[in-house]
């Protein structure tokens, strides 16, 4: 630092003494109230010299927040204020220095907090006449507000050329002088009475005024005596007297200069897409039309001032489309718009003078874009037209619609209606076969018993009763089956025989019919014999119908055949029956109709017996059933041939369930009557009991009871050995009674033979799950039934010398009936499907089980000698043990896996009951394999 006394210049440099300065490069000197100088380094802090002494008293930067030294090694600005007080701008915010207490107090900038120092790069500071003091830094004009001790920050858009305010000075006005990067600016002021700051407006010059450049130096600025203020910059410096300038008070009138469609000059009677937008210039154009499609146009526009005019700033609004003023500047002097909706609007522009004096009135012009046509009043006419249209074709469509479904809805009904009155038809079928079965059941069997004792001569005629009998049954047995094929499907039920005997047999059964018509019958075939898999009830059926057809269209003198063929094809081997006939015919368009269900050709006068038109249906459903086919070709009074096509399915490879064998039981002697099982006949028809008790006394001990309720007092009271009994009685019936025996505990063990005319798959499944142990038809051969008798007495008595047996050696084994077994069933199922649940209690196995825990409790420790608790241990530990040999988890794992929270646990009851530890029992068991 060098200082001149009026003849000499005195040098001061930083050395060793620490009373020199603290460094050479000096970047600020100011000089108080007190007549102290403050200097600002660029590396070393503040000092302050002393006059007297000629030494410095040096304020190094403080690495940490203490108030006893200022925060920075660049010290850029110096400025005491009114109080006395120190401002230090330096490079790291500013240190305010208090007199009073001799502490600094640093103001930094907090990006979180909008009311603090705007950047903490200092370069000036101002204290103006009003005791206000300004800061410039790198990020705008801070005003510091001494009641709050925040800061409010102006930048560039409120007004500056740029964010950084290199230097500050005041005018003789009071209003502040800066300059930044961008030139001079000067904010004008206006104050309240009490000084405090109203408004404020900047205004800036740049080269265009007069000025050395746009950039000026940091700390360049100075004020004269005569109120000249001076700036100085990289290509010189600037002197002015700010009262000197004068402002340009005009507000400058705004013209449109311009329109453009697509970037295209729109000039006056120019046609554009075929019609005029400028008849004249359009400064005096007041509205421009446009179509929907000039979808891109601009619009040009100026003010009349030739001062300056670069500095012109314009604002514009497209009302209808804008809701603010939007700011452009005298070098962009044109608005575009793309894509406006069809409408009115106006665009309103106005325009300010170099010195920033407005012209709020402006200029306008209104802007109408005309609509598509599908968008115009022709155009909506139209579609209200359209619309109404619609409306009354949809009204009327619903309408139909509506027409419709209420036919539809009769048509269900009336459907709903026949199909009720089918199954009415069918209980009523169902009813009456039972009560046909029931008689043919009385002729067949008696008549099966005299065939056996009779002579020949008798033996002719009961087999004429006999097949009769048959074909009575088979006609109520096809009423059924049309019947069940309206509402199920038949099952395929195969068996194993020998089918061209089958057929032999039911072919030779029309014998009768042959000689009673006088009509030839003839069975050929070219296979003798062939074992193979079908279902003999179906077959025949379908035989039956064929056969029945050909007789009753064959005159008298004429012949029916049947021939057999065994036929080779890629698909495997089939068997060929033909039913021939020289009947009647059938015309060649009604061939194709025959099988449909109740058609009818036209008959001669002679055929009295038309028929029903079922057979043929159903015949043609049983043959798809076996998984053939069945034609016909026929002539006009020549006759008919139906060809019914099977596969033959080898014997060896079906799967076909075995029956139980039957027990082979010595013959009973009448005399052992003491010895005789009891056996309980329940049956409502007086004369079917009676022949069964007339078939069956002679080996049996038998009790009567005419219905289900008097059975089941029987059954309580005599405890027979076997029950038989009808499924269709008054009072109860025979499934109702099964059921009822099979869950008392006291005649649960009685074995039960349902006897009943139905026959349907389903209606025998319900008589197995009531618990029966036998299901016979009616009709039935009688040995059948009575060696069923046999077999299931004579199982009974086996169950009772094993279960003696297990008493005997081993007397604490539980006795469990067959309801018991299903309850003991259902908790290991119950425990199984939550094994690794860790909160399946008790509680849980008697609610899934639908019992009290008492209840339970008594249940399982009767049945299986384990408390609920100990039962459900038990089936988790026998999961262990099977996890352990055969998985590779860990003791901890299946232990979690079979529902114990703790393994501890786990190995201390898996011990007591396998005696060894889990670990052990893996090991050992692996060992094994």
């Amino acid at each position: 630092m060098n200082c001149f006394d009026g003849r000499n210049f005195i040098r001061y440099r930083h050395s060793a003494d620490p009373g020199s300065i603290s460094d050479d490069n000096i970047w600020e000197i100011f000089e108080d109230s007190q007549r102290q100088l403050w200097i600002g380094t660029l590396k070393a802090g503040i000092d302050v010299f002393d006059r007297d002494t000629k030494t410095f008293k040096h304020y190094p930067q403080i690495q940490f927040h203490l108030d006893s030294s200022v925060h920075s090694t660049y010290i850029p600005a110096i400025v005491e204020d009114a109080e006395k007080n120190i401002w230090i701008g330096t490079g790291y915010g500013i240190d305010f220095y208090n007199r009073k207490t001799g502490t600094f107090t640093l103001y930094l900038n907090d990006v979180n907090n909008p009311r603090s120092l705007g950047h903490n790069n200092v370069f000036s500071i101002l204290d103006d006449r009003k005791g206000t003091i300004w800061i410039g830094t790198k990020e705008g004009l801070n005003l510091f507000d001494k009641k709050t001790k925040t800061f409010r920050v102006l930048r560039q858009e409120d007004g500056l050329p740029h964010n950084t305010v290199l230097t500050l000075l005041q005018d003789g006005s009071g209003n502040l002088w800066m300059s930044t990067p961008k030139g001079l600016s000067n904010l004008m002021l206006s104050r309240k009475p009490d000084g405090t700051i109203e408004s404020f407006r900047f205004k800036n010059y740049d080269e265009s005024d007069g000025l050395q450049g746009k950039l000026f130096n940091e700390g360049a600025a100075y004020k004269t005596r005569k109120g000249e203020l001076i700036f100085g910059g990289a290509n010189g410096f600037n002197l002015f007297k700010p009262e000197d300038i004068q402002i340009n008070d005009k507000k400058p009138i705004v013209q449109f200069t311009g329109l453009q469609v697509f970037n295209k000059e729109v000039k006056i009677g120019e046609k554009v897409k075929g019609s005029v937008i400028l008849d004249k210039s359009i400064t005096m154009t007041p509205e421009i039309r446009l179509a929907h499609s000039d979808n891109v146009f601009s619009i040009e526009f100026t003010s009349l001032n030739f001062f300056l005019p670069e500095k012109s700033q314009y604002k514009y609004k497209l009302e209808g489309f804008n809701k603010e003023w939007l700011a452009t500047d005298g070098n962009s002097r044109r608005v575009t718009f793309t894509n406006l909706d069809p409408g009115e609007y106006t665009l309103r522009v106005k325009a300010s003078n170099n010195d920033g004096i407005w012209n709020d009135e402006g200029t306008s012009m209104k802007i109408i874009i005309l609509p598509p046509f599908w968008k115009t009043k022709t155009a909506f006419i139209l579609y209200i037209f359209l619309v109404m249209a619609a409306l009354l074709v949809t009204r009327k469509l619903i309408q139909q619609r509506e027409r419709l479904k209420f036919v539809i809805e009769q048509e269900r009904q009336e459907a709903q209606r026949m199909h009720e009155l089918d199954m009415m038809k069918l209980r009523f079928f169902t009813n009456v076969s039972h009560e046909f079965r029931t008689p043919l059941t009385l002729i067949l069997a008696p008549v099966e018993k005299l065939m056996k004792a009779a002579s020949e001569e008798q033996r002719t005629q009961f087999q004429l009763i006999h097949r009769n009998a048959r074909r009575l049954l088979n006609l109520v047995n096809q009423l059924l089956d049309f019947r069940k094929l309206e509402v199920q499907e038949i099952k395929f039920n195969p068996s194993e025989g020998d089918i061209v005997r089958f057929i032999r047999e039911t072919t030779f059964s029309f014998s009768d019919m042959s000689e009673k018509k006088d009509v030839s019958l003839d069975f050929k075939t070219s296979v003798d014999s062939l074992e193979t898999i079908f279902d003999q009830d179906k077959l025949e059926k379908i035989l039956f119908n064929l056969l029945s057809n050909a007789f009753k269209f064959t005159p008298e003198h004429g012949n029916v055949s049947v021939t057999i063929n065994e036929v080779h094809s890629e698909e495997g081997k089939w068997l060929e029956i033909k039913v021939t006939d020289t009947g009647i015919g059938i015309p060649l368009d009604k061939q194709d109709k025959i099988f449909e269900r109740f058609f009818q050709h036209d008959l001669p006068g002679s055929m009295v017996n038309q028929g029903s038109g079922i057979g043929l249906s159903i015949t043609k459903e049983f043959v798809r059933i076996h998984g053939g086919n069945i034609s016909v070709t026929s002539e006009i009074g020549k006759g008919s041939c139906f060809t019914v096509t099977i596969p033959v399915k080898d014997v060896a490879a079906h799967e076909a369930a075995i029956a139980p064998a039957e027990v082979e039981i010595p013959e009973w002697e009448a005399e052992l009557q003491s010895d005789k099982p009891a056996l309980l006949l329940i049956e409502d028809n007086e004369d079917f009991r009676f022949y069964l008790k007339d078939n069956l006394r002679l080996h049996y001990k038998i009790i009567e009871a005419r219905n289900g309720k008097e059975g089941w007092n029987q059954a309580l009271s005599a405890l027979p050995d076997l029950i038989v009994s009808d499924v269709m009685m008054p009072e109860m019936n025979g499934i109702e009674l099964c059921r009822k025996i099979k869950s008392d505990p006291r005649v649960s063990h009685i074995p039960v033979i349902l006897l009943t005319a139905r026959t349907a798959e389903e209606q025998k499944m319900e008589g197995f799950e009531s618990g029966a142990d036998d299901y016979i038809t009616k009709p039935f051969n009688f040995e059948i039934l009575q060696s069923r008798i046999r077999n299931l007495i004579h199982q009974r008595e086996a169950f009772q010398k094993d279960f003696r047996k297990q008493i005997e050696v081993k007397a604490s084994d539980v006795n469990i009936t067959s309801l018991d077994e299903k309850l003991i069933q259902r908790a290991i199922k119950c425990v199984e499907d939550n094994i690794s649940d860790t909160a399946f209690s008790v509680e849980t196995l008697s609610h899934e089980l639908g019992m009290s825990r008492v209840h339970l409790y008594k249940k399982l420790l009767a049945l299986t000698g384990k408390s609920p608790i100990e039962f459900i241990r038990v089936i988790r530990l026998q999961q262990a043990a099977q996890l352990l040999e055969k998985s590779q988890l860990t003791v901890s794992e299946v232990a979690y896996k079979v529902g114990f929270n703790n393994p501890k646990y786990f190995t201390k009851y898996f011990k007591e009951e396998y005696k060894m530890l889990p670990s052990a029992y893996a090991a050992s068991r692996r060992s094994k394999e």
